[in-house]
């Protein structure tokens, strides 16, 4: 668990580092290169991936239930843990999305190869 989450610290400040060069590039006036299908792609996988890693951290206590049902009492269940992970199992679901939307991965990567390999 660490080490995952070590490694995504790691790809979260290279994907800042990116972020902060394309937008130098930009203040410079340079056209825009593939740094924005670039930073589309690995943000989302990073994105997915902390979410993954949160949902691996709470364990069980991720099961997804409808915390504002809970709160209404329109059922008699109880939250299955702290209620600072009741919000994860939705999360976790809601951005598996986030490669699709803004163009998918795989069109961002052919962006990415035809930018860089003249392909």
């Amino acid at each position: 668990f660490a080490d995952r989450l070590a490694a995504l610290e790691i790809d979260l400040m290279a994907l800042e580092y990116t972020d902060l060069r394309a937008l130098w590039e930009e203040a410079a006036g340079h056209p825009p290169g593939p740094q924005a299908s670039l930073l589309k792609v690995r943000g989302t996988q990073i994105q997915q991936a902390l979410t993954e890693l949160l949902m691996q951290a709470v364990g069980p206590y991720a099961l997804p239930y409808d915390a504002a049902v809970l709160k209404l009492g329109w059922q008699e269940a109880e939250p299955v843990g702290p209620e600072y992970a009741a919000p994860l199992a939705a999360s976790y679901f809601d951005n598996r999305k986030t490669s699709i939307y803004g163009g998918s991965n795989e069109i961002q990567k052919n962006i990415i190869a035809k930018a860089v390999f003249g392909l």
